[in-house]
């Protein structure tokens, strides 16, 4: 075996076990993730490609890699970590692509210190060891575009079937192809009749998952298509601010995309594909503004690409300073590269910790949800929530996610509330529709305090206000909140038509966890003047902070009040009241407000 081929095949290996080493740092799982989990124990316990038993939704985006987890299921294998282990395969997969790409450009004779370069930059990027084993199928995306861009740039149809598979694997994979087709026709390096045999054979491979899509799901389109996409000043407003923290983070200010740019003609004619699909995707981001999670997880996909341009720039502007002292342009080359991984892998590395604390925190909280309601014999609840991965993964029942992602009423008929400020990543909610859907429980995201605009929209009906109460359970140093649904009530449905009043309470709450309880309890009086008759949570919430200012004779008034207007369903105030009367050696009047929390601070119920 040649010299050469041996020394490419030892730096793969370090890199590779480089590469591993890092994402195995980072190990967790997307809570995103836990949806698709659902999707494929559904199938394989014989209920079919659904999120919940007998709804038909497509409720995913990832197509190829469910089938690709169904696939090893039915052997018998965990497809959460085969899910993970496609995600390692993957990154590996393009940094042995990278290396080839960087031989072929030279012609077999790859410049050791630019391989090295290109491949240090990608190991040690942390968002990118980060999705690896996130569960989702980012790497295993950003690969199969990585080797079609590559297959093309050779000019073999083979680039083709892999685009098509790219596209079942993420719909973005449709917007490089079309950038494929689009560089083609400019630089008319592809006839024309070819381009349009390639389209075909691109659209003939797709079809029989366009028509399992219409017959199964009874839909042209992906429902997360109808709760997420749209456009809007708001989107390119957040598409800006998510583009300039990944250029902050990973893109050194923006040299990173404009330094291959500055020197476009120098470029290898197969590079400036490269350039074209970067570029195009950046605009494609800032239109759809950016990602609804957090991890600069839409910029994976280009990392290969803007990586291995940037290490081919570098060193050609090293090559053209020192001419043909190869020494000092290796050197030169090595140490900027050597900098700029480091400064990749050190400056955002407490942010991207974070994150994946904060994602392990969530999904451990919810499996503690999931342990509370089992253990509380709630048998086959329906569930409405707007996080819906790792509960409706671990939980058996019918769980409707409010934002629409698995429900298609909720994604096509949104409404639209005035005052209630929507998102662009959580703009689709419907109550009417929910509240006829008349779920067991109700989990908000944040506890008792609503902070979705979905979850605000839901106290301008009677129902859940009146037909809805929180329970509360001991979850770690805190009590944790889940709305229960009262047993047997059957109250008409109408809706107050100013929400501020919810707002207020909202933002009390806000202040509350920032201890500005001045502030928090001016906003919960606001509440109270703006909010139908029947809203008795500002005085709970009124009554505890009084508490916590050693206030506690006006804190017993707020309690009092609050548990009548909750028809003693207030179990906070309740509680509160049980403790005071204890203190007071009034035993008998402390026993009955004790009598009535135990048993409604249940969820177990009998309809």
């Amino acid at each position: 075996m040649p010299k050469t081929k041996i020394i490419l095949i030892t730096v793969i290996a370090i890199f590779s076990f480089l590469f591993i080493y890092h994402a195995l740092l980072v190990w967790f799982t997307q809570d995103d993730a836990y949806i698709s989990y659902r999707y494929v124990k559904n199938f394989l316990d014989g209920d079919g490609l659904v999120f919940n038993q007998g709804e038909r939704v497509e409720g995913y985006t990832n197509f190829f890699l469910i089938i690709l987890m169904i696939c090893f299921g039915l052997f018998g294998l965990d497809y959460i970590v085969v899910s993970k282990i496609i995600g390692i395969t993957s990154g590996i997969g393009i940094l042995v692509l990278m290396v080839l790409w960087i031989n072929k450009i030279f012609k077999d004779k790859p410049p050791l210190v630019l391989t090295v370069a290109a491949l240090w930059l990608l190991v040690t990027n942390g968002v990118f060891a980060y999705w690896t084993v996130s569960g989702l199928e980012t790497l295993l995306f950003a690969a199969l575009i990585f080797w079609g861009l590559y297959l093309v740039s050779n000019k073999n149809m083979l680039f083709v079937p892999i685009m098509a598979i790219a596209t079942l694997t993420r719909p973005e994979g449709g917007l490089v192809f079309i950038f494929i087709l689009i560089y083609h026709v400019l630089t008319k390096s592809f006839r024309l009749a070819d381009i349009g045999k390639y389209f075909l054979f691109y659209i003939l491979l797709l079809l029989p998952q366009f028509f399992f899509r219409l017959y199964y799901y009874d839909d042209i389109l992906p429902n997360p298509f109808y709760a997420k996409t749209g456009w809007s000043t708001e989107y390119f407003i957040s598409g800006i601010q998510y583009v300039w923290l990944f250029l902050q983070h990973y893109g050194f200010y923006g040299i990173l995309i404009l330094l291959p740019l500055v020197l476009y003609r120098q470029l290898p004619k197969q590079m400036r594909l490269l350039l074209l699909v970067i570029y195009g995707y950046f605009i494609y981001i800032l239109l759809v503004g950016g990602d609804v999670l957090h991890g600069h997880r839409f910029f994976v996909p280009l990392l290969p690409m803007m990586y291995l341009l940037f290490a081919l720039t570098v060193y050609r502007i090293i090559e053209k300073i020192f001419s043909r002292r190869r020494f000092y342009v290796s050197a030169v080359s090595f140490l900027i590269i050597l900098a700029a991984g480091a400064f990749d892998f050190a400056v955002p590395q407490s942010w991207i910790q974070n994150i994946r604390i904060n994602e392990i925190l969530l999904v451990k909280k919810i499996i503690r949800r999931v342990t509370y309601i089992k253990e509380a014999a709630v048998k086959n609840p329906t569930i409405a929530c707007t996080t819906i991965g790792a509960l409706g993964y671990y939980l058996d029942g019918r769980i409707i996610d409010m934002l629409g992602l698995t429900d298609k009423t909720i994604a096509k008929h949104p409404e639209t509330i005035a005052k209630i400020a929507s998102t662009w990543k959580e703009r689709n909610y419907n109550i009417t529709y929910l509240m006829e859907r008349n779920p067991d429980l109700i989990l908000f995201s944040t506890g008792i305090k609503p902070s979705a605009p979905a979850e605000k929209a839901l106290f301008l009906s009677s129902k859940f206000r009146n037909g809805y109460y929180p329970v509360y359970y001991q979850e770690g140093d805190h009590l944790a909140t889940i709305y229960k649904r009262k047993s047997g009530y059957t109250g008409e449905d109408t809706y107050f038509n100013n929400p501020e009043f919810i707002i207020a309470y909202s933002e009390a709450w806000n202040h509350v966890m920032s201890r500005e309880y001045d502030q928090a309890l001016k906003d919960a009086h606001r509440s109270i003047d703006l909010a139908p008759p029947d809203f008795y949570l500002p005085y709970v919430l009124i009554g505890t902070i009084l508490l916590e200012l050693k206030k506690e004779d006006e804190a017993l008034d707020y309690f009092k009040r609050s548990f009548e207007l909750s028809d003693g369903y207030d179990m906070q105030a309740g509680d509160m009241l049980r403790r005071y009367y204890i203190l007071k050696k009034d035993t008998a009047r402390a026993n009955v407000y004790y009598h009535i929390t135990f048993e409604r601070n249940q969820l177990r119920w009998s309809d």
